[in-house]
């Protein structure tokens, strides 16, 4: 079981696929551990070498209920490569985890050799937050269960009628919530790391190429988002997918793995 020591923290990490190829880093969004990423991994190990982590109080890695920030987060993104003997790599981040690449990207412009930030914001001005079908999935009633909860927001999450289109995709999805939901410290201390982090007016300092992408349909963080951050990063390329939510690891593997494939030139 690979693990890496970052600043005290003990955090699991995978990998895909040959050593040999170009690598990528994947970090996964709020409350979010590995069986999450799907089959993403495995279809982008057909060409790439892919790591993929628990950030911290999530899934295999370390649970402390004790604040940190993503400074610290993206410190532990160069943690894993170090410990994979990987320099320098593309770097993909997904909704929070977006935020973790772009402060590494930042902190670490040496070490990213491409950027691809999914379903995620700047945080700054002008971003946007979740739309009213989101918001009314997150305000469950008491009687509900929690297979309920989770499938309220998982659909709220998604694009409309990806529970009927894709049925074995939806209940990987719910079976992945339930078999092993986060504790509710680790998701407020998630919280708390991005309350007042924002990469606004720093991002024209990114240097590495971006690609950027968005479900059409993602109601948790609104295209518009993306479309801002593609505007502040010098020559980034923004890619919509459509009849897709929050969760195009999911709901759209297969685009997205052509979209990074196309973007990369592997």
């Amino acid at each position: 079981m690979p693990e890496v020591d970052s600043n005290g923290w003990r955090l699991y990490y995978e990998t895909h696929g040959d050593p040999a190829n170009a690598p990528i880093v994947l970090t996964l969004g709020l409350s979010h551990r590995l069986a999450h990423w799907g089959r993403l991994p495995g279809l982008l190990a057909e060409k790439l070498f892919v790591l993929t982590w628990d950030c911290r109080g999530m899934g295999q890695s370390e649970k402390r209920d004790e604040p940190f920030t993503i400074a610290d987060e993206a410190a532990d993104i160069a943690a894993v490569l170090d410990a994979a003997g990987v320099t320098t790599s593309v770097v993909y981040g997904r909704s929070r985890g977006g935020m973790l690449a772009q402060e590494f990207a930042l902190t670490f412009p040496a070490r990213a050799r491409a950027l691809v930030l999914v379903a995620t914001s700047h945080r700054g001005p002008g971003s946007v937050g979740w739309d009213a079908r989101v918001t009314r999935a997150m305000n469950f009633t008491p009687e509900m269960t929690r297979e309920e909860i989770f499938a309220t927001q998982d659909e709220a999450m998604a694009a409309p009628g990806w529970r009927e289109r894709d049925p074995d995709a939806f209940a990987y999805n719910l079976a992945v919530d339930l078999e092993a939901p986060p504790r509710r410290f680790a998701v407020v201390r998630q919280t708390g790391a991005i309350e007042g982090w924002s990469s606004s007016g720093r991002l024209p300092a990114v240097t590495c190429p971006a690609l950027v992408v968005c479900g059409e349909d993602d109601g948790m963080t609104p295209p518009e988002n993306s479309r801002q951050l593609a505007a502040m990063i010098p020559d980034a390329q923004l890619r919509l997918i459509p009849q897709c939510g929050h969760n195009p690891m999911l709901e759209k593997p297969e685009a997205e793995r052509d979209l990074i494939f196309e973007f990369l030139g592997v």
